[in-house]
This record gives structure tokens, sequence and C-alpha cells, in this order.
């Protein structure tokens, strides 16, 4: 076992570059956090479980228009503004395709 010793020096600049980097992270992405919070998205599970259905049931709105739905690489997100809507009893009818 190799047991290593660190100057307190050493240490504290170890710090302070670990500090230097999360404040440029924060710099970086605060543009995009207006983004991020404007549009939450939900996978099937977690709107099943919002919800308190079934994915069958989910599918079955998906497939009705009752709430709208986008996939991705085929993964099918929800955005929570609708799911919210939906369990306050206003349905966003889509146009059903014919």
């Amino acid at each position: 076992m190799e047991i290593t010793v660190l100057d307190i020096q050493i240490l504290e600049a170890l710090h302070r570059e670990v500090k230097e980097v999360s404040n440029l992270i924060v710099e970086i992405t605060a543009p995009y956090k207006a983004l991020q919070q404007a549009t939450k998205w939900l996978d099937q599970q977690e709107a099943c479980q919002l919800l308190n259905i079934s994915k069958r049931t989910l599918q079955t709105y998906r497939a009705k228009g009752i709430l709208g739905a986008t996939q991705i690489n085929r993964k099918t997100y929800f955005r929570l503004s609708e799911v919210e809507l939906f369990m306050q009893g206003e349905r966003p009818l889509k146009k059903q395709k014919k």
C-alpha cells in the first residue's frame, strides 16, 4: 500500500483550480438555463408514474392525440406542461392523421 502526502499549499492550489473550473462551467451554461427550464421533458415511465396509468394507456392517449409526444432515437418524450394540463382536465387535442 502506498501513502501519498500532499502539502497544504498544493491542496489549496488544487482547490482553487477546481473552484475556477466550477465557475467556468456555471458561466458557460448560464445562457442555457432558461432554455432548460422552459421545456421539461418526461420519458414514458415518468409520464406513466405521474399520471398513474399503464404504458398501454399512455400509448392510446398518444395515438388518439390526447397527449402530444416527441420521438428521439426510438424513445418517446412528453412535455411536462402538456401532462400537467391533462392532469388538470384540460386536454390539448392534436390533429389526427387521416
